[in-house]
């Protein structure tokens, strides 16, 4: 019985007592009880502050930190003299006083839990993929970067991977625009009300009906993000595998060395991880039958059994007098014959199916299936003292394996029962692995902090995720969705757009990655450059921020095959591994003239992903980025039609992100994936335009009439008509109250 149980039978006796003790358990918070640090704010270096807007003042250029409270405290704008670079401010808190500043020392601040309206701005991009949608880099602070893309993608995207701050204490993250450091009494809460508010947006966007988050983490926070996951996706299945990301180890002065990170898979609706070929790297144990042919008795056992239950399959199977070799089969018994009955050849060896206990039982397959195989070299004689002879034969599923290839003939057993001798297989049969992953590729040293170098030329980032990792991780889940669309909003040095090229270049896959994240630096970077005089929003400032500093020229390279100097990078995507098989020959006995088997071993580099094969690093990609900043705007311009510029990159990615981005004209404009009505006297070129062209899903009518919204819907009802401005300004109003 459950508390609400409980109150609702207490609501029998005293419905006011009833009442007293819900509003009580209504007041208290079960399960991971934390002390959330809201409302959350962030600052807006790029906002341009217009009246009524919150704003930070800012010390003095060259000044790291100031102990004067005018600096911690939040103000209101409340009026401009943008000529003469004054502003006045009232306090947020004490509304009893103004002041006067300049405007040049005011940065906008923005709270999380009122709208804030925002659009994009082009800054970059680079073709080389044709007609495939573009991948989408956004810089920009990555809540309001995840409400924006609500308008285009929610319920619509198949996989986010992320992989936020660890909050070990190193100031490595912000919250409300101060590093958190280990001498924070609150960093766990602060951390948790970090996640829980990007994680709610998360779920929004995610596909209820099958999609995958994938959260990485280390021992600092691994457990209270399980319970963060599991009190926000209470429909999902949660599990956590751990994965070394450097054998070597980091050391912890007295304590264990690091190797290993942990994953958690949220997996939504009929999610799961789909078994994938893999390299005998991902066996946990040598005798999984994962990397070996699997032979099985001919004598059926378990249900069904009996001689009874397949009289036809009663027959007995001939070995030579001295067992080795088979020599043929016999007609099957009646139901009423017994073996006794039975007159066998003295050459011969007669082998029935009778079960341990004596009682008669059946074999597997009929007389003619077992001559087939036989033939093929699928069927071989094994003895023992204790069991006698047992006889086996390849099923179906293993017999595939032979015939694919991925277990290859190297001989036969000619002196014996004419059976097939195979290799080992360089990947095993499909499977899904376990929940300890020791994958080499996964070295973050080689793979990430290795790779990235070889591209950007100078270490510009710490710690990225080795490559093949997050390909590896996300293929499970997005190997059988060519077209899948995935996010990263913790994107840091662009290794997720960068896996998603690799999975695409595997197969020929359209799959679709957004990524976000800021031009922040880093804390020592920060003190660096504001001794020099320098702010966040100064062009010498936001030049080594992450997002342009590593996240962009990142992707840009990985497409165009040429690192930050425009030089051919050097490598390939093909790793090799070097191992060793047994081969089973048949050689000549030089003395006696007789063949027989003798076992051999051959070394030999195999591909770790064969699908990439021959992939140069300088090859780059067939894939087309985009790149844009993210901007706040004010939502009075854009209800007069004055801001459409700024939000067309957002209907552009709503209709697919492929082809140009429609700007503002005085008519209509349309492109093979959508089209904008601006003015309504157009309507009927509009409409028989649009006619000729069936392959445009998208409609977006500029109205505040709702009938001619209404209208349109009615006229095109094959396709996805949107009213704006109300169909971009709701969700942002919605997010709000949520």
């Amino acid at each position: 019985m459950n508390v609400n149980d409980i109150v609702n039978r207490v609501s029998k006796y005293d419905s006011n007592l009833a009442k007293e003790i819900s509003r009580y358990l209504n007041s208290r918070k079960y399960g991971l009880v934390y002390e959330e640090s809201k409302p959350e704010f962030v600052r807006l270096p790029n906002k341009t502050v217009v009246k009524g807007d919150l704003v930070n003042i800012l010390p003095p250029r060259g000044t790291v930190k100031s102990d004067d409270s005018k600096y911690q405290d939040k103000w209101r704008v409340t009026a401009l003299d943008k000529e003469h670079n004054k502003v006045k401010v009232m306090p947020l808190e004490k509304e009893d006083k103004t002041l006067t500043v300049n405007y040049d020392d005011l940065v906008a601040i923005a709270r999380f839990d009122q709208p804030v309206y925002t659009g994009l701005k082009e800054v970059d991009r680079i073709e080389r993929g044709g007609d495939k949608p573009f991948n989408t880099v956004i810089n920009g602070e990555n809540f309001h970067a995840l409400e924006t893309l609500m308008y285009a993608y929610q319920g619509k995207i198949d996989c986010i991977y992320i992989d936020p701050p660890y909050n070990t204490g190193a100031k490595d993250w912000k919250y409300n625009n101060n590093y958190v450091s280990s001498d924070d009494s609150y960093r766990h809460s602060k951390w948790l009300t970090f996640m829980e508010d990007r994680l709610k947006l998360a779920k929004k966007l995610l596909n209820p009906k099958d999609s995958v988050l994938i959260c990485t983490i280390d021992e600092k926070e691994y457990n209270r993000l399980g319970i963060l996951l599991d009190q926000l996706f209470p429909e999902a299945n949660i599990q956590m595998i751990s994965s070394v990301i450097n054998p070597s180890g980091v050391s912890r002065g007295n304590e264990f060395y690091r190797t290993d990170e942990y994953i958690y898979f949220v997996k939504i609706g009929k999610a799961s991880p789909q078994p994938l070929a893999l390299s005998t790297d991902w066996l946990t144990a040598k005798k999984t039958g994962k990397d070996k042919i699997r032979w099985r008795p001919i004598r059926r056992q378990g249900s069904h059994d009996s001689r009874a239950d397949a009289y036809n399959e009663f027959y007995p199977i001939y070995l030579s007098k001295d067992g080795k070799k088979f020599v043929g089969t016999g007609e099957p018994l009646a139901p009423s014959q017994k073996v006794s009955d039975i007159s066998l050849p003295e050459s011969v060896i007669a082998i029935w199916p009778i079960k341990t206990n004596g009682e008669d039982g059946c074999w597997q397959i009929s007389r003619d299936t077992f001559s087939e195989l036989n033939r093929k070299g699928y069927t071989r004689i094994k003895y023992s003292k204790k069991w006698g002879y047992t006889l086996q034969y390849l099923a179906k599923g293993e017999q595939k394996k032979v015939e694919n290839g991925q277990f290859p003939i190297i001989g036969r057993n000619y002196e014996g029962d004419g059976s097939i001798i195979v290799g080992e297989s360089e990947k095993s049969a499909p499977f899904i692995p376990g929940t300890q992953w020791r994958i080499p590729s996964h070295s973050a040293r080689e793979y990430g902090s290795g790779l990235l170098n070889r591209i950007l030329k100078t270490k510009r980032f710490s710690f990225p995720k080795s490559l093949y990792a997050e390909a590896d991780t996300i293929r499970f889940f997005v190997k059988n969705k060519p077209n899948a669309i995935i996010l990263d909003f913790f994107a840091g040095s662009g290794t997720t757009a960068h896996a998603v090229d690799l999975l695409n270049s595997e197969d020929n896959g359209k799959r679709q990655v957004i990524c976000v994240t800021n031009n922040e630096v880093s804390a020592e970077e920060s003190k660096h450059m504001s001794k020099k005089g320098l702010r966040a929003g100064d062009a010498d400032w936001e030049k080594y921020g992450i997002a342009h500093h590593v996240t962009w020229p990142r992707i840009k390279c990985a497409i165009s095959g040429d690192d930050v100097n425009g030089n051919p990078i050097k490598g390939t995507y093909d790793l090799k591994e070097k191992i060793y098989r047994p081969i089973n020959a048949t050689v000549v006995d030089e003395a006696t003239g007789k063949k027989k088997q003798k076992k051999f071993y051959e070394a030999k580099n195999t591909s770790v992903y064969p699908e990439l094969k021959d992939k140069m690093m300088s090859d780059g990609f067939k894939e087309n980025a985009i790149f844009f900043d993210l901007e706040y705007l004010e939502p009075s311009i854009i209800k007069s039609d004055l801001a459409f510029n700024q939000i067309a990159p957002l209907l552009w990615l709503k209709a697919g992100s492929k082809g140009r981005i429609i700007q503002h004209k005085d008519d209509y404009d349309m492109t093979s994936e959508y089209a904008v009505l601006f003015n309504y006297k157009y309507i009927g070129q509009f409409i028989r335009q649009l006619k000729q062209h069936s392959e445009i899903k998208t409609v977006f009518i500029v109205t505040d009439v709702n009938s001619r919204y209404q209208d349109l819907c009615h006229e095109l009802s094959d396709r996805n008509v949107y009213k704006l401005y109300e169909s971009y300004l709701k969700p942002f109003e919605i997010q709000s109250l949520s």
